[in-house]
């Protein structure tokens, strides 16, 4: 395997991959979203064992009520509803 190497050294080029929400697939973004909500959910309970299948679902179910909302124009989140009941 042929080292490829910069003309202004003679040190060997260490290809950067850079990471970005762009260069990531839709799936992939939908799933680590999920998992994050996820693991708060854990976090909620106190971090008892044996219900991470109840968390991933609610979950999802959580992440698919807020990309509804946001499709049809009515973001729920609950700063929204604070400073509506404030006015």
């Amino acid at each position: 395997m042929a080292k490829s190497q910069n003309s202004n050294s003679g040190k060997r080029d260490i290809p950067v991959k850079v990471v970005s929400e762009f260069s990531v697939s839709t799936d992939e973004l939908r799933h680590q979203r999920i998992a994050e909500k996820a693991y708060g959910l854990f976090e909620c309970r106190g971090c008892g064992h044996g219900r991470d299948l109840d968390d991933w679902l609610e979950a999802e179910r959580l992440l698919s009520s807020e990309l509804a909302s946001l499709a049809h124009g009515n973001p729920q989140s609950p700063r929204s509803r604070r400073s509506r009941a404030k006015a």
